[in-house]
């Protein structure tokens, strides 16, 4: 079964489409294409992916790529590729404020499962690698919350997948995050296949 759908993100002066196509098989393994098409004027842009909403119990991760620490485009000389665990409660990172936080850049192998080993095995599907974050709190907490100790865990696990992401640059104290490590305003496309474990 193969579904198509798109969505237009506008904003004051342009636009996001982005066109999904998923094709799932009999034992409801899918597998997804997704294309971004910024048009206009638009703000910088954090990152270029997709969210999915999965349940709290989804908090076993293991994954092939930059660890064991979060890193950036621009801040992986403390990270090395590899095969990491963890969970998805030790992902955030506990800056000053409440943020996003957790990312990992160069990433083809995805495992997010239960305390039974069942869940999602998530892999590139093209030779392009990819960056995820797993977090048990949503993007509208983390935006609104002023202090950790206001945090309040979720009954999801929010898994953010990115083609893209921005550096972090130093503009607290210094520069913003240099060009080369921005998301640049041109098409983007995401191609990821989904197993059951």
């Amino acid at each position: 079964v193969t579904v198509s759908a798109t969505t237009v993100n506008k904003y004051l002066k342009g636009s996001i489409c982005t066109n999904y196509q998923y094709t799932m098989d009999h034992e409801g393994n899918v597998d997804l294409h997704v294309a971004f098409a910024p048009e206009g004027e638009l703000p910088p842009l954090p990152c270029m992916g997709i969210t999915l909403t999965l349940p709290a119990s989804y908090n076993r991760l293991q994954y092939y790529g930059m660890g064991p620490s979060d890193n950036y485009p621009d801040r992986q000389e403390a990270a090395s590729i590899g095969l990491w665990k963890s969970t998805v409660e030790q992902q955030y990172v506990h800056y000053p404020r409440p943020q996003m936080s957790g990312n990992h850049e160069m990433v083809t192998m995805l495992q997010l499962t239960d305390s039974k080993g069942k869940g999602w095995t998530i892999t590139n599907g093209s030779d392009a690698p990819f960056s995820f974050s797993a977090l048990p709190y949503s993007t509208q907490q983390l935006s609104t919350v002023k202090h950790d100790c206001d945090l309040e865990v979720e009954p999801y696990t929010y898994l953010h997948i990115n083609t893209v992401t921005m550096g972090l640059g130093n503009s607290s104290c210094g520069p913003g995050v240099l060009m080369r490590y921005s998301v640049k305003q041109q098409p983007y496309s995401l191609h990821l296949q989904f197993r059951k474990k």
